[in-house]
């Protein structure tokens, strides 16, 4: 009998860090908001200094809106989401854009994929810090020939598996 030994979970320090860091600064400011005080937290720890005071967390709900947008092939609503993008950087609307294709692979419609495709912001060479894994995978992993044909289209190789 072969004795199965357990799964061990890997985890990136610095993204670890980052989220014990946002998560303590999320208990202080509901805290506060709770004790009818203004916050005025350290969010740069987590990397936030880039953006406008209070805009990380419209960034934030940006990216889930837009999450649920593509899950329930809401493209008007995709679209208006994406637009509200348009007042961060190139950078944050790439990330923003291209977490939410990741997310939404192994159940996004193709066409709600295909528009996020082609808004020309989705990096399809991405890799996951948590995860680990890149639209190939996530693609392979839910068994959507469709949306690897798409992803390899649109610049991400096969190469990026391995």
């Amino acid at each position: 009998m072969r004795a199965e030994s357990p799964v061990q979970p890997v985890f990136n320090r610095d993204v670890i860090a980052a989220l014990s860091d946002s998560a303590a600064s999320s208990l202080l400011e509901l805290e506060a908001w709770i004790n009818g005080e203004e916050f005025i937290g350290a969010r740069d720890a987590v990397g936030e200094s880039s953006v406008p005071s209070g805009s990380q967390t419209t960034l934030t709900n940006l990216e889930s809106d837009l999450i649920a947008s593509i899950t329930h092939n809401n493209l008007s609503s995709a679209a208006a989401l994406v637009g509200q993008l348009s007042s961060y950087s190139e950078e944050e609307r790439r990330a923003t854009i291209t977490t939410a294709f990741l997310r939404t692979i192994s159940d996004g419609s193709i066409e709600s994929l295909q528009f996020l495709l082609e808004s020309g912001l989705v990096d399809t060479a991405h890799i996951d810090e948590i995860t680990d894994r890149g639209c190939l995978h996530e693609a392979a992993i839910a068994g959507r020939l469709e949306v690897i044909q798409m992803c390899v289209d649109h610049g991400s190789y096969l190469s990026s598996l391995i």
